[in-house]
């Protein structure tokens, strides 16, 4: 996940039959960007203290004192690693959590370790073996939560496939790839999916560890929560240790943070003509949300995904072999509805979808993406059949992963997921593919609905000045200490 997909800024036109609904993104809220920003450089300036010897007397101590040093580190959208090296030639990969770009450092480190112990022992994917691990207060350093893991060596997969030096536009996969080695990729990929798809869950949340088993007992902590409140400075996951028994319930929640959203972040709006398209369209989509969810798995089972799946965070062996290594990065990983798991690939073209409308852009994506989907659809049903007598896939081919990705796409389940349930949308616009949902008739008639609702909503807005007057509870008042290291 990149700085810059939240910048991305556009109107988007859903056009059908000559009508035009423009619908304008949320800016950032820039008071919450740069007092996150200001935390995260104050921890990098405390790693910078104790980057040297502190951190490797301290990694030392989980192996019974062997003297090691500090190698190399790296950082990324919301950890820092350092690569330790041990005298007998041992290596190890340690991950700190960084304070302003992970809102919930702790929480994230316990479940992406539950996570990484639970596809180590039920699957055959290829994961880090967690060595340690720890809460903010566990870390003497004072650089707060972090895991200690294998050193994996391999190639991120992400630079062998995408165009570099990268272009303005973002993260491009390249067009010269050739079908070999799409095919090496797409059949490991496939399998990493039908792994997944092997292991039910009985609620929507976050896994954890007790006692050496896996349960769900905590809210799902998903990506989209995470930087709706690091760029909006809205806190839109409340709600505790909340876990759903239901598909309708989750994406019911859904809704209402982004109304949540809308409404508390100082800046969603720019007057009341953009408040009232805003509100609209967000009340379209809570309305038309059960035209999207499958009956048949409304209640489970649930299926693990991780909204930062994607070939960056594939490592290889090598370019030419292309045998994967280590799936990396399971903090946004969580039990969803089963029906998310089965959606097409958002990363098959490494530009997400929320961003294929660009109108500089001379690149179809949409049609590009539908020639790489077909691709990996045939691929999935190959090894689909491969693995029928082996393991409990579903017997009815209706009922595959590679039959529910079709349909998925066909129905638009595949943009409802993308548009509204995985899409944060600050800097982003998640008014894009409103058409591919529902025709534009419904989107009408359900226009007459929220109106009724219009007038409340908009005198709140005029009692808070259009919110040009609202503090933003999450910065701190100029001048306050940062306590930053509790």
């Amino acid at each position: 996940m990149r700085a810059d997909d939240y910048r991305h800024q556009s109107i988007a036109a859903s056009r059908f039959h000559n009508i035009t609904i423009d619908i304008c993104d949320m800016d950032w809220d820039e008071r919450a960007e740069v007092y996150h920003r200001a935390i995260s450089l104050a921890w990098s300036g405390r790693f910078n203290d104790v980057r040297g010897l502190p951190i490797a007397t301290w990694v030392s101590t989980f192996r019974n004192g062997q003297l090691c040093e500090v190698v190399g580190d790296n950082c990324g959208s919301f950890n820092w690693s350092c690569q330790v090296r041990f005298k007998d030639g041992v290596q190890w990969m340690v991950r700190f959590a960084v304070p302003g770009r992970a809102i919930n450092g702790d929480e994230k480190v316990r479940h992406e370790v539950a996570t990484m112990q639970f596809i180590k022992t039920e699957t055959k994917i290829p994961v880090p073996s967690v060595l340690a691990w720890g809460m903010s207060k566990d870390n003497p350093l004072g650089l707060g939560a972090f895991i200690i893991m294998d050193f994996i060596e391999g190639e991120p997969l992400g630079k062998i496939l995408e165009v570099l030096p990268e272009p303005e536009s973002g993260q491009t996969l390249r067009e010269d790839i050739s079908d070999r080695d799409l095919d090496i990729i797409y059949r490991q990929i496939a399998n990493i999916l039908l792994e997944l798809s092997e292991h039910d869950f009985p609620r929507i949340g976050s896994l954890s560890r007790i006692d050496h088993n896996t349960c769900i007992d905590s809210r799902p902590l998903t990506l989209k929560m995470n930087e709706t409140e690091r760029h909006g400075g809205v806190n839109i996951s409340n709600h505790g240790s909340r876990t759903f028994s239901s598909a309708t319930e989750y994406f019911h929640h859904i809704a209402e943070q982004d109304l949540q959203h809308l409404c508390e972040q100082p800046n969603s709006i720019d007057d009341i003509d953009d408040a009232r398209s805003k509100y609209i369209h967000r009340s379209i989509f809570k309305a038309i949300l059960p035209r999207f969810v499958s009956d048949k798995h409304d209640h489970g089972p649930f299926k693990l995904i991780c909204d930062d799946f994607r070939f960056g965070n594939i490592l290889v062996n090598n370019v030419t072999d292309l045998k994967i290594v280590a799936v990396v990065d399971w903090e946004w990983a969580y039990a969803a509805p089963y029906q998310m798991l089965y959606s097409p690939p958002r990363w098959l073209l490494i530009k997400k979808p929320i961003r294929w409308d660009d109108e500089d852009s001379p690149v179809p994506y949409l049609s590009q993406y539908k020639s790489y989907f077909q691709k990996f659809v045939r691929i999935l049903e190959e090894e689909e059949s491969k693995r029928v007598q082996d393991v409990a896939l579903p017997t009815s081919k209706d009922e595959r992963m590679s039959s529910l990705m079709q349909q998925s796409m066909d129905d638009g389940k595949f943009w409802f997921h993308e548009l509204r349930v995985r899409t944060h949308v600050v800097g982003q616009d998640a008014s894009k593919g409103l058409g591919q949902l529902t025709p534009m008739s419904n989107v009408l008639l359900l226009m007459l609905d929220v109106l009724n609702t219009l007038p409340s909503f908009l005198l709140a807005l005029g009692h808070h000045e259009l919110h040009s007057a609202r503090p933003v509870t999450t910065v701190a008042p100029l001048g306050t200490p940062l306590n930053l290291f509790e």
